[in-house]
């Protein structure tokens, strides 16, 4: 069964005077499939998410969504393409709790009377999506209501993936998921990002420097080096040490 083709990039490039960023990448992401793409620092991988996410707006090449092209020029137009995406940074407001940031710039108003007319924010509204979003993706907040900068860093990464489940992104990227976590919050984000794929069929793009988390998350990788596609391979069918030698440029 031929597998469906949710995004596709054709010939890509992004410049930065002289400098060229992103020189011609071609890239397939299927249905439900979880994808990540290496390379060193200064490979092209940030600059190439931040034009699919709407950040920057490319010079030239093509963005398919579902088989038709469209024009991804800022956040919002790629957020209208169902494209999410959750930096490492987190963009959190650390003294909102969960429900104040997963509604964050798109707050729910009241319905009702005045305020309604008043624009008042519906608070009870937020605060039961929040939790109901939180128990179906796994996450466990004992005090929903304490700011999130209280929280662990795998509760606060937990937060931002479900904030991008929540506002219907069926191509979620990831910039460094794991980055600057400990090894028990390392392993509830991975099994989160599983679990979304599975339970959501959610396509997945994931930007990482873990070779480790990367053989365990996805099914197929891209290596790119100097703003280039230099190859790509399915996991299971090469290593850890074949993936660093086309990272590197050095033969193992």
């Amino acid at each position: 069964m031929e597998k469906k083709t949710i995004l596709e990039v054709k010939n890509l490039k992004k410049y930065f005077g002289g400098i060229k960023a992103v020189d011609g990448i071609n890239l397939r992401l299927y249905e439900g499939e979880i994808i990540a793409i290496v390379g060193d620092n200064g490979a092209g991988k940030s600059t190439f998410i931040k034009i699919i996410s709407g950040v920057y707006k490319k010079d030239s090449g093509e963005i398919f969504i579902n088989g038709k092209k469209v024009g991804i020029t800022d956040v919002r137009s790629a957020r209208e393409n169902e494209i999410e995406t959750v930096y490492q940074d987190q963009l959190l407001i650390q003294e909102f709790n969960a429900a104040r940031n997963l509604f964050l710039g798109r707050e729910k108003i009241s319905e009702k009377g005045i305020g309604k007319f008043l624009r008042v924010l519906d608070f009870k509204y937020m605060k039961e999506e929040a939790e109901k979003l939180l128990k179906r993706i796994g996450i466990e907040i004992r005090e929903p209501d304490s700011p999130v900068g209280y929280l662990s860093g795998g509760q606060r990464q937990g937060i931002v993936v479900g904030k991008a489940v929540y506002w219907g992104g069926r191509i979620l990227i990831f910039d460094e998921p794991t980055n600057n976590l400990g090894a028990k919050q390392e392993r509830k984000v991975i099994d989160l990002i599983k679990l979304i794929r599975d339970k959501y069929n959610i396509s997945i793009i994931i930007i990482s420097h873990n070779i480790a988390h990367v053989f365990e998350l996805v099914d197929r990788i891209i290596v790119l080096r100097n703003g280039r596609k230099i190859g790509e391979r399915i996991k299971r069918e090469t290593n850890p040490n074949e993936i660093v030698s086309m990272i590197t440029g050095l033969r193992s």
